[in-house]
């Protein structure tokens, strides 16, 4: 059925994308020659992804914290000119969680077996992991089934 000229409630099903379980930003955006580098580019594309001003992320974050943050250490933490200024983890994980933003942490999971995912998901995934072990649980009980019936 075609789309009537004007229409737009009906979707391009051509357009469609999978969801993103594992959001990541794009790879050219990070791409980065050391862990430390992509770290401040990490944060840097997060923080202009969010679209706040720094100084409002960094008052977030001091009253998240219950420490002084400022934009001035939010600038050192994304410049990869600074290699004395880097970010520690769990203010990285603070800033993750003000941010809202999973692509953070997947992006420095990317050379692992690793990724972050959205909480929603838990259930489908021990549900996938009850199912793999029902499986295999099946599997060992025919298999010793046909040892016991082939012992007779």
């Amino acid at each position: 059925m075609a789309k009537a000229h004007g229409d737009k409630m009906t979707g391009d099903l051509l357009s469609w994308e999978p969801p993103k379980v594992a959001p990541r930003f794009e790879e050219t955006r990070v791409r980065a020659s050391s862990l430390a580098r992509k770290v401040c580019r990490v944060l840097a594309e997060a923080l202009k992804e969010d679209g706040r001003s720094r100084e409002d992320i960094a008052a977030q974050l001091s009253a998240f914290l219950g420490e002084e943050i400022s934009r001035d250490s939010i600038d050192a933490w994304t410049s990869e000119a600074r290699e004395n200024n880097n970010i520690s983890t769990y203010r990285f994980f603070a800033l993750a969680r003000i941010l809202g933003s999973a692509e953070m942490l997947n992006e420095l999971l990317t050379d692992t077996h690793m990724i972050v995912v959205d909480q929603k998901y838990q259930p489908l995934i021990e549900r996938e992991l009850a199912l793999e072990k029902k499986e295999a649980l099946e599997q060992f009980i025919a298999s010793r089934d046909k040892e016991w019936r082939l012992s007779k």
